[in-house]
This record gives structure tokens, C-alpha cells and sequence, in this order.
């Protein structure tokens, strides 16, 4: 048995369908990253992404000079979207004291923040890396300390202990005072000069808020 229903009453069914369509607000759902680059390098590679208005870049791996190349690239591709706010998650390894010094120029220059990232390891070319930040973030469960400087052409040892002469100390002295407050720069300069080859010297996360190196634990 078939049931016909008068034409002008399914017009306004449909009419009723079509209106309360329109009255439903679709769901959209935001985009966590609108574009990603990864820029990678031998011993490390940068990773860029963006929420919102936030850009972030991800720094792993040795510091060398391949990676301030990576990381120069990077940081133009950010120059590039419209970022209220810039920050630098560090996952680091070794490297030489020369590139964390360029590298963390380059981060005070173009105004970023950094973070450690959760879970990674941050010695002190790492430290030294981390204190560029304009506002510096310790992730949960990181692990600080400080190891002795490698050696490279302008930072050697010749034994275990940690050994600077007067330009290595003045180098290193310019760069954490252009970086922070001066009673934490000279903090930084005594846990680098009391560490030797042995150990490494932990630095708990809420010592680093109290010295003023990180500004949030």
C-alpha cells in the first residue's frame, strides 16, 4: 500500500530540513601545524611548527656548524608565517663551544624563547644554548648539569681539570652577561670551571630557577 502525501506539504518538509541545516554551526576542527619544514644536517636535523599564532623550532642532535646553517634556514622559513610568539625546544648533544655561542646569538637576535625539551639531557653547551632564550622553560623530566667544555680550536684541555686561559674566560664571560642577569653569568662561569672530566655536576631544575637561568622549572 503506497501513501501519497499532497505536494505542497513535502515542499515544506523540505523547506523545514533545509533551515534547520542552516541554523547548524559546522564543526572545524583547527589545524595543529599549517605548514611543517624539516631541515636536517649531518648529526642533527631542526623541525618547525606552528599552532595558531605559536611557531616553535626543534633543535636535536650535536652542535656544529651544520647546524647553525639548519638552523638559520629554519628560522627564515618561520620569518616567513605570522608568529606572536617563537620559542626553541633544545635536544642537544656535543658539539663544539663556538657553534652553541653563534647559535645562541642568533636566538637573542631574532627574539626566541627556549625550552628543554621533556625527557632529554642538557649539558652545558646545551646550558649555554638555553640561556639565549629571552624566556627559558625546563620540560618536565630533563635532566641539567654540567659536563666539561669539549675540546675544539679555541676551547682545549690538556687533563682532566677544566683549564681556561684569559681569552676562553673572557669569550665566555662576553657571551652569558650579553645573555643574562650578571650574578647568574658568573654562577654559569664557576659551575664551568669547577667541573672536570670525573662527572658531571647535576643541576636540579629548580636551582636553575633559583640561580635565574631558567625563568620557569
Amino acid at each position: 500500500m503506497h501513501v501519497r502525501f499532497p505536494r505542497h506539504l513535502l515542499a515544506a518538509a523540505a523547506t523545514g530540513l533545509v533551515v534547520a541545516a542552516c541554523g547548524v554551526a559546522p564543526t572545524v576542527e583547527p589545524k595543529a601545524d599549517a605548514k611543517a619544514d624539516h631541515f636536517t644536517y649531518q648529526g642533527g636535523d631542526v623541525a618547525t611548527a606552528q599552532r595558531g599564532t605559536d611557531c616553535e623550532l626543534a633543535l636535536r642532535g650535536a652542535l656544529t656548524p651544520a647546524a647553525v646553517s639548519s638552523l638559520r634556514l629554519a628560522s627564515d622559513a618561520l620569518a616567513k608565517r605570522s608568529c606572536q610568539g617563537k620559542t626553541v625546544v633544545l635536544d642537544l648533544a656535543d658539539g663544539s663551544v663556538g657553534a652553541a655561542i653563534t647559535v645562541g646569538s642568533m636566538l637573542r637576535n631574532r627574539g626566541f624563547d627556549t625550552r628543554i625539551a621533556s625527557g632529554s639531557t642538557c649539558h652545558t653547551l646545551c646550558l649555554l644554548v638555553f640561556a639565549a632564550g629571552t624566556r627559558r622553560e625546563i620540560a618536565p623530566n630533563a635532566r641539567l648539569g654540567f659536563s666539561q667544555i669539549p675540546p675544539d680550536e679555541d676551547f682545549g684541555r690538556a687533563n682532566c681539570d677544566t683549564e681556561l686561559d684569559n681569552r676562553q674566560m673572557l669569550n665566555l664571560a662576553r657571551y652569558l652577561r650579553a645573555m643574562l642577569p650578571g650574578l647568574t653569568a658568573d654562577y654559569m662561569l664557576q659551575q664551568i670551571r669547577a667541573t672536570d672530566c670525573r662527572s658531571v655536576r647535576p643541576l636540579p631544575a629548580s636551582d636553575a630557577v633559583t640561580a635565574g637561568l631558567a625563568t620557569k622549572g
